[in-house]
Order: structure tokens, then C-alpha cells, then sequence
């Protein structure tokens, strides 16, 4: 089964203690790249977070965002740097005094600190106050957060597989649309041939009737011969039918195929273009456009293939 590379997928879980949410979405690369964002606290399980995406995802740039919170048992203990609370209590007690006597100074009298407001102003004070969390196990939450990873990993592959099919019919569509201008050109390559020879039997018959003169209906044989062989694009036209049929068992096949048939759609393009150069026909040349325009749709859309 064809899967597109594009896709988006959401999964979620939530109990008492645990809430997760992830998010990812795909899009067109030329390998398979990973981008992860999540919370500090889940870093841990970032290699896990990845394998899990990598068993079921084989090409493209995926992008992974997580939001999770937990409800941690271990206690909490919150810490007072005395040390340093003093050092900005005396850098206060400067400040006061120094506005003080500028307040002296103007007439305005002096400046005291409410004890009040600088108990609250020190506690604001970077890392006077600081909390540390007790001892918390991510292994405790995996369990969970998998559950609502592959939920959304799943999904991600659904809406992948819904877009492979429209992309799987649309290349059996231009699939027969390329073997319905084959067998056009076909049936067209033998009739060159034969308005090749009229046309060279008028203009010989033309030459001789004004010289006076004669020539052999072997050698007019010869040269259609010669022609015929040179424009011959027999072997083009079976090749590009069975990398046609080829192409069919690709797109059939349950694992990645994008590489093949990147590969394959440039031998599309190389034997239809051998085939413009060589039937020396202004009919053909134009079926060999339409098969070329058909050939860069394929192309297009394989792009988008895992």
C-alpha cells in the first residue's frame, strides 16, 4: 500500500496524576528526520520517544510536539539562602542611607525602610527562596505517555495510507493513459515507414522523369530499409510497456517505494525521448508530449511517496 508523506496525528492521555498530549505532522524529505519538542522532565525518555516513531514511520521530516504535566508524590523542600538574603539586605540598607542623606540634602527628610516591604522585596530576589522537587521516576509515567504517543503515531499513519490511495489511483489513471498514446504510437510507426516511401518514390520519379532517367526498384527497397531501421522504435515502445507493468507491481507492494519509483520514472522519461528523436514524425512527437506531460505528473506525486 502507497503512503504519502504528509500527515498529521494527535493522541492524548489523562488520569489523576498524568496528562500527556502529542502532536506530529509529516512532511516531503529525502530521508527520514526526526525533530522532537518536548518538556525538560521527559528528556529522559527522548530516544524511546523516537524508536517508537521510527517502527512505523520510514521517510520524511517529522515534527513531534509534547505537552505533558504530573503530579509529583515526593515532597517538595523549599530553601532560604540566608547568605545571601543578608548580602541584599545590607546592599538595601545602603541604598536607604544613601537616599537618605540625598533627601536631607534637598529638605525633604529621610528615608526608612518598611520592614514589611523589604521582607517581600528580598524574597523576590533571585535564588533567595529556592524549591526543589522530590526524586521523580519518568519510568513511572511511560506507560502513559506511549499510550497517547502511539495514538497519535497511529493516526498519523492512517491519514498517510487515506492519501497513498488517491495518489494510487491517480497513477493507475495516468498509467493507462500513457499505454493508451503507446499504442497510438504504435500503430503509427508503421504507416511513417510507408509515407516515407511514397515520398521518396515521388521525388526519385520526379528527378528521373526530368533527367531521363531509370533506376532499380531494389535500390528504392534499400533505401526504405535503411530509413525504416534507423527510425525502428520497436524495442522503446516494448521496454516502456514493461516498465509500465513494472510499475504496477511497485505501487502494489506492502513497504516503502518512493526510491524505485523515482528511479523507474526517469527510465519513463529516457525512453520516451528516444523515441521523439528517432520516429521522425510529427504525430508521434505529439503523443510523445502527452506521454511526457503524464510522465511529470507521476513524477510530481512521487515526491509525496514514503
Amino acid at each position: 500500500m502507497l503512503k504519502s508523506m504528509t500527515g498529521f496525528g494527535r493522541g492524548e492521555y489523562e488520569d489523576e496524576k498524568f496528562s500527556a498530549t502529542v502532536e506530529m505532522k509529516t512532511v516531503n524529505h529525502r530521508y527520514n528526520e526526526v525533530a522532537i519538542r518536548l518538556p525538560r522532565f521527559l528528556n529522559p525518555l527522548e530516544d524511546r520517544i523516537r524508536k517508537t516513531i521510527l517502527r512505523s514511520i520510514n521517510r520524511g521530516r517529522i515534527d513531534v510536539f509534547i505537552t505533558a504535566d504530573y503530579v509529583n508524590d515526593g515532597l517538595c523542600t523549599v530553601k532560604v539562602d540566608r547568605p545571601l538574603a543578608a548580602a541584599y539586605h545590607n546592599a538595601l540598607q545602603e541604598v536607604a542611607e544613601a537616599a537618605g542623606e540625598v533627601a536631607e540634602a534637598a529638605g525633604i527628610g529621610g528615608c526608612k525602610l518598611a520592614e514589611q516591604a523589604e521582607v517581600l522585596y528580598l524574597a523576590r530576589c533571585p535564588d533567595v527562596i529556592s524549591v526543589k522537587e522530590g526524586f521523580f521516576d519518568v519510568e513511572t509515567i511511560w506507560p502513559q505517555l506511549e499510550q497517547a504517543l502511539q495514538q497519535a503515531v497511529n493516526n498519523l499513519v492512517a491519514m498517510r495510507e487515506t492519501e497513498g490511495g488517491n495518489i494510487y489511483g491517480d497513477f493507475i489513471k495516468r498509467a493507462a493513459l500513457i499505454e493508451e498514446k503507446l499504442l497510438q504510437i504504435e500503430a503509427r510507426s508503421p504507416q511513417v515507414v510507408e509515407e516515407y516511401q511514397e515520398r521518396l518514390s515521388e521525388r526519385i520519379n520526379d528527378l528521373l522523369e526530368k533527367y531521363n532517367q531509370t533506376v532499380e526498384p531494389e535500390r528504392l527497397l534499400q533505401e526504405v530499409a535503411i530509413f525504416a531501421d534507423r527510425t525502428s522504435i520497436t524495442e522503446e515502445i516494448v521496454r516502456l510497456k514493461s516498465h509500465i507493468k513494472q510499475f504496477r507491481e511497485i505501487i502494489n507492494l506492502n513497504q516503502p517505494v518512493g526510491r524505485k519509483l523515482d528511479f523507474l520514472v526517469q527510465e519513463f522519461n529516457r525512453e520516451a525521448n528516444t523515441i521523439a528523436s528517432k520516429a521522425n514524425d510529427y504525430t508521434i512527437a505529439q503523443l510523445v508530449v502527452d506521454i511526457k506531460a503524464e510522465i511529470e505528473k507521476i513524477r510530481e506525486q512521487i515526491q509525496n511517496i514514503e
